[in-house]
């Protein structure tokens, strides 16, 4: 059931999981930065099935950041 509301921002990777893997999440704005850092933690590991999305809009700054928004579409068993 989809409801009126404002927004909500979530950067909790483990948090990010249990709302993706319930369905939860009306849209993904996905940061790109131009660097290549080589280690870290997977975002996506613990996800329970795969997540078709389709791209709305992106946003380009002077860095070289690039923001890509995108909508969760049909899910692919």
């Amino acid at each position: 059931m989809q409801q009126t509301g404002k927004d909500i921002l979530v950067g909790s990777r483990s948090l990010i999981v249990q709302l993706l893997n319930s369905n939860l999440i009306d849209e993904f704005q996905i940061c790109i930065h131009p660097i290549i850092e080589g280690k870290g933690l997977l975002l996506f590991d613990q996800i329970k099935d795969r997540i078709m999305l389709r791209l709305i809009r992106t946003k380009t700054f002077n860095s070289g950041v690039t923001v890509f928004y995108y909508k969760p579409g049909i899910e692919e068993k």
